[in-house]
């Protein structure tokens, strides 16, 4: 992670009013990977297990630079080594295989290429000996463009503040509707028109292997969300 310290006001002493920043955009080319059960269209079990593999699979981390890769609420993001990027004509490739009991293994190529810095790669889970079709979720209605700025907070630590570059999914709040992809935040920025005013919404990122989610209502065009991110602040 870069730290970056900003003075905020003259102060008495070397440390007061100081703010220290974190960008998590250090991991560059990204994949979002939401693993859902494919007969209902929830997240995949807690038991789910990810596994990487091929020629590149040992320079792929998770997105807070962890070598272990996990789901949490069926999903993570990975990438690659900050100092590895895919050419024009050199794509990057690597095999997702997804297992959990009770269901088939799902196994998922996925490429990163130099044009493409992010990509979600959705991977539906089939029940063992069911012979249901996979559910196929409609795409959210389009309203008028909304901005949120997210900024992450660490509990302990009230002179860090985080700039989040991550996937954000939303859902009506207080639901127990599977979860949409809104976009992709960029350090705390994203604008969407999938957002209705006058109604409210749960919103979730991944991170560090931990989930973090904050609600909003909706009845202006601006807002800056506060989140806690707790995995971001192991420095």
């Amino acid at each position: 992670m870069v730290l970056i310290i900003c003075m905020l006001s003259a102060c008495k002493k070397p440390t007061e009013n100081i703010k220290i920043v974190i960008d998590t955009d250090v991991i560059k080319y990204t994949a979002m990977i939401n693993v859902t059960d494919g007969q209902d269209g929830n997240p995949a079990p807690a038991n789910s297990t990810i596994t990487i593999s091929g020629n590149a699979a040992s320079n792929i981390y998770e997105l807070s630079g962890k070598k272990n890769i996990q789901l949490s609420a069926g999903m993570v993001t990975i990438g690659l080594h900050p100092s590895i990027a895919p050419a024009a004509d050199q794509p990057i490739s690597i095999i997702a295989e997804i297992n959990a009991p009770g269901y088939n293994k799902e196994s998922r190529p996925i490429t990163f290429t130099a044009e493409k810095k992010q990509q979600v790669v959705n991977i539906q889970l089939t029940r063992t000996g069911s012979t249901a079709p996979p559910v196929v979720t409609p795409p959210p209605p389009v309203y008028n463009n909304v901005s949120l700025t997210f900024t992450g907070r660490c509990p302990n630590r009230t002179d860090v503040e985080i700039r989040p570059s991550v996937y954000v999914y939303f859902r009506a709040a207080g639901s127990n509707a599977a979860f949409q992809y809104l976009g992709y935040m960029d350090k705390g920025n994203i604008s969407t028109n999938l957002l209705a005013q006058n109604a409210s919404y749960d919103f979730q990122i991944v991170f560090g292997g931990e989930t973090y989610k904050v609600s909003q209502k909706i009845d202006q065009t601006a807002y800056n969300l506060t989140i806690d991110m707790p995995a971001a602040c192991n420095f």
